[in-house]
């Protein structure tokens, strides 16, 4: 039996463990998982049946580690796990600003990268994935199998993470802000505040289950009939959205770039 390991329990590696765990794509006997904080993975292990060591014994003893931590904290993790980052292991990431060369140069084990989205929770979520050069195709079935069982995975081309990021993992919270303030305009308008946010959320719900079958295109031509009240309204997005996102795509490749800073030095 494989044993995974787990460095780093805070949302993100928790959540890996409680979904693979619930939908039954890694048995909880075979989890080891590390935390800073001790008591994080204690507890995660009381709730789950999972077992709890330190970075070292983590890695010491997986053969697939997920290192689930900040990117300014991976040098320092790799450098602690010195010596046990053997070829036979496969380690996957999760940090968006942490590139498969740098993995890959400190650390002998066959590396990939995996970044989940918030909506795995619902196991809806697009997960992507790059592998290194090291991996082998059964590493590729494992963690396409895995990323299944939570959400679909998509393995993308590592210089598209950054901008299928800000689609992905950093597309719930644009959607909701968006959202958000859809319902607040209507607010200025005198509707109460809460019924609008309502609404919104209800009328979003059933959007999303007419989007699984039809483009964004042939439901705006189903609701925007021709010369009709909603046509006016895509008009106005159409003329204001362009430049709202590309100002969006620019901020977030500075704050990208602002931590890759910070990671070589």
């Amino acid at each position: 039996m494989t044993t995974f390991g787990f460095i780093g329990t805070g949302h993100l590696g928790s959540m890996l463990v409680h979904k693979f765990i619930e939908t039954r794509a890694i048995k909880a006997e075979n989890i080891i998982a590390s935390n800073r904080i001790r008591e994080k993975a204690e507890h995660l292990a009381k709730d789950l049946g999972i077992r709890v060591g330190n970075n070292r014994e983590v890695a010491g003893q997986s053969e697939v580690i997920f290192l689930c931590v900040r990117p300014l904290e991976i040098k320092a993790v790799l450098k602690e796990l010195s010596g046990l980052l053997k070829p036979e292991k496969l380690l996957v990431s999760a940090a968006v600003d942490f590139s498969l060369k740098d993995l890959e140069a400190l650390c002998q084990s066959r590396v990939a990268r995996v970044v989940p989205s918030l909506a795995c929770e619902n196991l809806k979520g697009i997960s992507l994935m790059a592998l290194g050069d090291g991996t082998t195709a059964q590493d590729r079935d494992l963690l396409l199998s895995l990323f299944n069982a939570i959400g679909k995975p998509f393995e993308v081309e590592e210089a598209h993470f950054e901008v299928m990021a800000d689609l992905t993992s950093c597309g719930p919270g644009y959607i909701s802000a968006l959202m958000r303030e859809f319902a607040l305009a209507a607010s200025w308008k005198g509707v109460p505040k809460d019924l609008a946010e309502e609404m919104v959320k209800k009328t979003l719900t059933g959007t999303v289950r007419f989007l699984e079958e039809e483009s964004f295109e042939d439901l705006i031509s189903c609701v925007a009939t021709k010369g009709g009240i909603t046509e006016e309204g895509v008009k106005i997005i159409q003329e204001e959205a362009p430049g709202m996102f590309c100002r969006l795509f620019q901020a977030t490749r500075d704050k990208h770039e602002a931590v890759k800073r910070l990671i070589e030095a």
